[in-house]
């Protein structure tokens, strides 16, 4: 095969560009309108294909679209890179717990919702004339098909229009989304069987049996095996990978795995990338930054291409007449009407409720053009039908946003709404979390490190969380030092594993400056650091060049330990609060660490008054002081904490709180705070410096990246 010539790549190139440009802009234009954004997408197909500039300026439709395969394969090829990434994307919004606390509901919706619509698109397929068929001898897989298409739903569309109309937290909306969860998966899969039935000509029960148990026994091992060893392969590469981007890189890579395996099984490539989605999803790393560049790039460069293509496909004029494309929409509709409200009225639902959902699941959107596509592709749709179902595609997702908004106006809020609101605000406020969590631990020696990696273990004691040790040193490091650095780290890992942490690393690295090590270490995403105060005469500093800087660069809160004499683990903890952003770090982490080790907590708020003869524990307390303690209360409920809350006033809080750790013999004292950068020295305030000379146990400083 000849190489592509300079002509051919030229093509391609403004044939990509100007389907990315065109797509987003009228994406833009339906966002505006309050509508899919996968409509204008599809449109800019329409736009720049045979139907508007191919009949407005038929020579410049045919100078940027050729009649050159080799250019259209590499459009193509393209466009299914972009439907594989969308169905990976797709896979990774796809929340399995949803499913869980629906169960019953979910499945009888998306039960009756597949099946009554499968067996109106079948018996639409099975007696439409021949003259609608692509091959006139395979009429048993074009109706096959056919259910198919009016069977599946589209959970991005569904997902989209649940966010706008702030449905996401209503049991309602949940219930739609995971019944559109389940749709999908079985849809997938129903779609990738007969697609392999299809690209086989003929449906052979034993080749069908096969590929079935094939589907099978692949989905059985990445519910098993998979999810497991693709939240592991994530950890390890989140973990030690030096190269940028590496975790996005393996995402894809794992995409495209599943797709190869579930192609050469004879399931469609698209239900691989799904499922990989899917355990890519459920994994702790999953990073938020990591999730977003790869969404970034999906929906802004890859599937408008796809969906731009697929709408270059559409020939409006090959329909004849209007009667087709209202039959197959009325057919559609009626099946996912009929099929979510039997399953909706047996799942107890209420009749407004029933409808809501009904109108829900019939939005089609884009993958109904991905199976419409699949189809075209495969020479099961002839031009015709394949344009059918794009505008049955874009009309469900046309009339489900006004439908479901007025639907759901007049449907009440369900008891476990307001609920699940205010746990959700509640949670909100942890800074912190155990799950997935990864953790820096900087190694200087001493007690203070010590005490640094005892507080990291009771953070990171979760199976998907890590904690990597570090210990830098210089490029001429004698074995003697090598050693020092090697049986320091087994103390600290031993330190780790009492708490229970699963996953400590040691990591090593050498260079000219200590200081610039540790600076590039800090900057590999982590989720919190942790580092023992430098080894001063004065206790009121918390001082070193290192520490200053990392404070300055960091982008997760650092946590500064200071060892007084206690030995660990801690029996009583003190939390000062304000309510502040910055103050709930140092909370989080008192009620992470209560969690793991079973500990006492007390959470003091204590507020300045002019007056300084007004006691600690004042009856007559402030009403921020009680809303404060209230929303701490409330959130070591919600975690199943007994957090003890006390309010105070003084006209210097620092003697208050000091007053307060030898009252109630604390033996940790836990601080978050603002850093404030004064003379070349790390400075919290005065009340702060007060606190760590006079205090008289243990403490540990919490500066939120928020706070600076």
């Amino acid at each position: 095969m000849p190489s592509l010539s300079e002509k051919q790549i030229l093509y391609f190139l403004i044939q990509f560009i100007l389907l990315v440009l065109t797509a987003r802009f009228l994406a833009d234009l339906m966002r505006r309108a309050g509508q899919a954004t996968v409509i204008g997408e599809l449109m800019a197909g329409l736009v720049l294909g045979p139907l508007i500039l191919g009949k407005l300026f038929p020579s410049v439709e045919r100078m940027i679209f050729p009649p050159d395969p080799i250019v259209n394969h590499l459009v193509e090829g393209s466009a299914w890179i972009g439907v594989i990434m969308l169905l990976l994307c797709t896979g990774m919004e796809t929340d399995l717990d949803t499913l869980r606390n629906m169960r019953r509901p979910a499945m009888l919706v998306s039960s009756f919702g597949i099946v009554i619509p499968f067996a109106g698109g079948f018996l639409l397929g099975w007696y439409l004339p021949a003259v609608y068929l692509a091959a006139q001898n395979q009429r048993l897989i074009f109706a096959l098909f056919l259910a198919v298409a009016m069977s599946i739903s589209a959970v991005p569309v569904i997902a989209k229009i649940l966010i706008d109309l702030d449905l996401m937290q209503r049991e309602l909306g949940l219930l739609i989304l995971a019944a559109g969860i389940l749709d999908d998966s079985v849809g997938w899969l129903l779609l990738s069987i007969v697609a392999g039935l299809a690209s086989r000509g003929t449906v052979d029960l034993h080749t069908l049996a096969s590929t079935v148990v094939a589907a099978g026994l692949f989905l059985l091992f990445c519910y098993f095996v998979g999810f497991r060893l693709v939240s592991f392969v994530l950890r390890w590469i989140d973990d030690f990978a030096l190269v940028d981007h590496a975790t996005l890189t393996v995402m894809v890579g794992l995409a495209f795995l599943c797709a190869i395996i579930t192609q050469a099984i004879g399931i469609h490539a698209v239900f691989g990338a799904f499922i990989a989605g899917v355990m890519i999803g459920r994994s702790a790393r999953m990073r938020a930054g990591d999730r977003e560049q790869l969404t970034a790039v999906t929906m802004g460069v890859l599937t408008p291409v796809f969906f731009a293509y697929s709408g270059l496909k559409a020939d409006i004029f090959a329909i004849k007449g209007i009667e087709m494309p209202a039959l197959v929409l009325g057919v559609a509709c009626v099946g996912k009407f009929l099929g979510c409200g039997i399953g909706g009225m047996l799942g107890g639902l209420r009749r407004q409720e029933t409808f809501a959902v009904a109108i829900g699941m019939n939005a089609r959107g884009g993958m109904e053009i991905v199976v419409a596509l699949i189809g075209l592709a495969l020479g099961v749709l002839t031009s015709e039908m394949y344009t059918v179902i794009l505008i049955v595609a874009i009309g469900t997702s046309l009339m489900a946003p006004p439908l479901l908004g007025w639907s759901l106006a007049k449907v009440p809020e369900r008891l476990g709404d307001a609920e699940r609101t205010e746990r959700q605000r509640i949670l909100a406020k942890l800074p912190l979390s155990r799950e997935g969590a990864k953790l820096l631990v900087l190694d200087a020696g001493g007690p203070h490190a010590q005490m640094a990696t005892h507080l990291a273990a009771a953070l990171g004691n979760h199976h998907e969380a890590s904690i990597t040790i570090f210990q830098a040193g210089l490029s001429t490091m004698s074995k003697d030092r090598q050693s020092e650095l090697t049986e320091r780290f087994s103390k600290l890992k031993a330190i780790a594993e009492l708490c229970g942490a699963r996953n400590v690393h040691q990591r090593v690295v050498t260079g000219e400056s200590v200081a610039d090590l540790i600076l590039q270490e800090s900057r590999r995403g982590y989720d919190a650091i942790f580092a023992g105060a430098s080894h001063l005469n004065r206790r009121d500093r918390l001082s070193g060049d290192i520490i200053r800087e990392i404070l300055r660069e960091a982008s997760a809160p650092v946590i500064i330990a200071r060892s007084y004499h206690e030995s660990i683990p801690f029996e009583r903890i003190l939390v000062p609060t304000t309510g502040a952003p910055y103050s709930r770090v140092g909370l989080a982490l008192a009620m992470l660490y209560a969690q793991s080790i079973e500990t006492k907590v007390t959470a003091l708020h204590v507020m300045e008054t002019p007056t300084l003869f007004q006691g600690i524990f004042n009856l007559r307390q402030p009403a921020p002081g009680r809303e404060i303690v209230g929303d701490i209360d409330n959130l070591s409920k919600h975690l199943n904490l007994a957090v003890n809350t006390e309010i105070g006033s003084a006209s210097k809080p620092e003697k208050a709180i000091l007053r307060a750790v030898d009252s109630g013999h604390h033996d940790l004292l836990l601080l978050g705070v603002l850093y404030r950068s004064v003379d070349q020295r790390i400075y919290f305030g005065p009340k702060v410096e007060r606190i760590l000379r006079d205090a008289q146990c243990s403490v540990a400083i919490a500066v939120s990246p928020d706070s600076k």
